[in-house]
């Protein structure tokens, strides 16, 4: 009986202290491709991919864009830059934050996605310290990150070809949301295939495996 309080009290400080870490985000740099294009790796999200030239016209999104910003092909001088893919630049429409260079901060605001959720991707181009990707729910700040979060702050120059700053990064875990908003105080901030969904919490499946194992070692020792 011994063995078994101690096989539960083991699960128990294990499972809390992954419960506790389960509030944290992570960061991944995992994605599919499709043609040179970086997507999203995870099943059941939803992804603006920004084909139709206008946010969410061809794809049906209900998302609402409200700032400064444009959806562009092509690199344009002084201005913006498509994200690098496997070989080469996006050939396909992105988004820029802001359409223009300006000495004053520049931003979009993405609201009505119809729900909240925990995870959000983007094919992020030339990342740069002054880049900033934050995440709301019901207009309260709970997540921001800017690209010295995405790579070493050395990288984060907008270096418009290195793998390091042309990366599709996911981020998991976070605090749950309902908008969110890009901004820029230079440059642009270039995006494309924004994707966001409800994907289990990686803590979430070891939790139940833990739980799962306790079971099977009291049943071991009953018997």
């Amino acid at each position: 009986m011994k063995v078994v309080k101690r096989i539960l009290i083991g699960v128990f400080l294990l499972s809390f202290g992954l419960s506790t870490a389960a509030n944290a985000y992570s960061i991944n740099y995992g994605h599919n491709t499709n043609g040179n294009e970086f997507t999203s790796p995870y099943a059941g999200v939803t992804t603006e991919t920004f084909a139709g030239g206008t946010p969410g016209l061809l794809t049906g999104l209900t998302w609402t864009w409200t700032g400064n910003g444009t959806v562009l092909n092509g690199d344009i001088s002084g201005v913006a830059s498509a994200p690098f893919g496997v070989s080469a630049k996006d050939t396909s429409n992105y988004m820029s934050v802001p359409q223009n260079l300006s000495n004053a901060p520049q931003s979009v605001l993405v609201t009505n996605l119809g729900g909240t959720y925990n995870y959000f991707g983007l094919w992020w181009g030339s990342v740069d310290t002054y880049n900033t990707l934050s995440f709301y729910n019901g207009g309260n700040l709970v997540a921001s990150f800017d690209g010295t979060a995405i790579t070493t702050p050395n990288a984060a120059n907008g270096n418009q070809t290195a793998p390091d700053t042309n990366l599709y990064v996911n981020f998991l875990d976070l605090p749950l949301f309902d908008s969110f908003k890009m901004t820029s105080t230079q440059y642009a901030f270039e995006s494309d295939n924004i994707a966001i969904g409800a994907v289990p919490e990686p803590t979430t499946m070891l939790l139940l495996g833990l739980g799962l194992i306790g079971l099977a070692g009291v049943r071991k020792f009953k018997n």
